[in-house]
């Protein structure tokens, strides 16, 4: 008996150290940030799982942390995966209109591809339904690391997936009318349970007698959720203020919290007219302040709309636009990115998992400077950016105080092909050593043959 209690109070301490974050200092060659600035010869200290000080060899650290040495290392923040399907068991569900959902219950933590993303050294990845859908539901900010997905999480309401490019095999008619249709619907229930819930008011009204001694109701815990006022959208209604969240189905919890505005929505919209469509919807709807636009190349030739619309923008696919002359067919290419940004539209940029090469985000980048974006411009699209799309720029993307103490080492610049990931920090702890990469060993050691 005496020795379960010990496991146990072991286990509960361990568990408690861990979501307090790890602490640990580090002084490196040189710290890069994602905005050009360096600093040479810099010392890191971690608290807590969060950045306490930055400074030079001198920073005075606490007796109690551990300090690592990496004089000829270089000390980077860690890119940003903005949005992907990818590391789920699958990239989506065949049910059109899933509000429901959550990315949660499709997560694996030991799925190749975190294992992969931490040696390119990605620090947090976006991962949201898939967009073969109409609606697709809950996505989550998570770190390439941990067994389990709670351990993971760095953001658990990164948003819902609303697609308004055509999911396959249908056309843009059938694709908008279903949008409609699931909102029409939505509402026609509200509708019909507001009445009934005023009828059934009105009758346990005329059941109470005058002197009947009501006992005072015990408090459940769940106040809240039984209490009116969840319908915050739309036009007034009999009952409307009467319906409280317990009063809706868990099927259509998800399209009321759409529309009230408690989530951030990720369109998925391919094309120019996608975008138009996207727009028009938000407008009619009063989610303007809700929207990031995930867009392909060839949505470049919508910018204006996107620079209009003011919300952020995460570029997926391809880099360039390819399209053909009509009388000559010759082929005319434009660099995305750098279209947009002339525009005045800033992009988060995603790893192409088709291609390799492109799968890495700082391939991606350094495409961006090779085609005329600055350094500053192109390391923004895989750090801050999309940091800044999932509301967690206060915390990642950035080596500073009060940050996460999350980033990555190399051996070289971020944006250096010959570069190599030496460790990644995910809030202190480490969670990837290059010197223990047992399945990476194995690919050098036959390369070396």
């Amino acid at each position: 008996m005496r020795t379960l209690s010990t496991l146990f109070l072991s286990l509960t301490l361990s568990v408690s150290l861990f979501a307090q974050g790890e602490s640990v200092a580090l002084r490196v060659g040189k710290i890069v940030q994602p905005d050009g600035r360096t600093m040479e010869n810099a010392t890191v200290l971690v608290e807590n799982g969060r950045i306490s000080a930055v400074g030079g060899v001198d920073l005075e650290l606490p007796f109690d942390v551990l300090l690592r040495e990496f004089p000829d290392a270089t000390l980077f923040p860690g890119f940003c995966e903005v949005q992907t399907s990818s590391g789920t068991d699958r990239a989506n569900e065949n049910v059109p209109v899933a509000p429901f959902l959550n990315v949660k219950d499709s997560i694996d933590p030991v799925a190749y591809f975190y294992e992969d993303e931490l040696r390119g050294g990605t620090v947090a990845i976006g991962v949201i339904p898939g967009n073969n859908c109409v609606i697709g539901g809950l996505g989550r900010v998570v770190a390439p690391s941990g067994m389990t997905v709670e351990a993971m999480t760095l953001s658990s309401d990164m948003g819902m997936k609303i697609a308004f490019g055509p999911k396959s095999r249908w056309n843009r008619g059938a694709q908008l009318a279903e949008l409609r249709e699931s909102i029409d619907n939505l509402n026609r229930d509200l509708k019909k349970l507001g009445k009934g819930l005023v009828e059934k008011g009105a009758r346990e009204s005329d059941l109470r007698s005058v002197d009947e001694e009501v006992e005072e109701k015990q408090d459940d815990g769940d106040s809240l959720d039984n209490a009116g006022g969840y319908i915050r959208f739309g036009e007034d209604y009999e009952g409307k203020e009467l319906i409280s969240e317990e009063d809706v189905s868990e099927t259509q919890r998800g399209l009321v919290d759409i529309l009230n505005g408690d989530h951030r929505l990720w369109l998925w919209t391919p094309t120019p007219t996608d975008i138009v469509h996207a727009r028009a919807w938000l407008a009619n709807h009063g989610l303007e302040d809700s929207a990031v636009f995930v867009v392909t190349a060839q949505a470049w030739k919508a910018a204006s709309e996107l620079k209009e619309a003011g919300r952020p923008v995460a570029l997926s696919g391809g880099l360039w636009h390819i399209e053909r002359d009509p009388m000559t067919w010759e082929e005319k290419k434009t660099f995305a990115p750098k279209a947009f940004l002339d525009a005045g539209v800033a992009v988060a940029i995603s790893s192409n998992k088709s291609r390799l090469g492109p799968d890495r985000l700082a391939y991606q980048a350094a495409t961006c400077v090779r085609e005329g974006m600055s350094r500053r411009e192109a390391m923004a699209a895989v750090t801050s950016l999309p940091a800044a799309a999932w509301g967690l720029g206060d915390r990642i993307g950035r080596i500073a105080e009060g940050r996460d103490g999350s980033f990555v080492l190399l051996d070289g610049d971020p944006l250096d092909i010959r570069s190599r990931v030496l460790g990644v920090w995910v809030k202190g702890a480490r969670v990837y050593d290059r010197s223990t990469d047992e399945r990476l060993q194995r690919l050098e050691e036959g390369r070396q043959k």
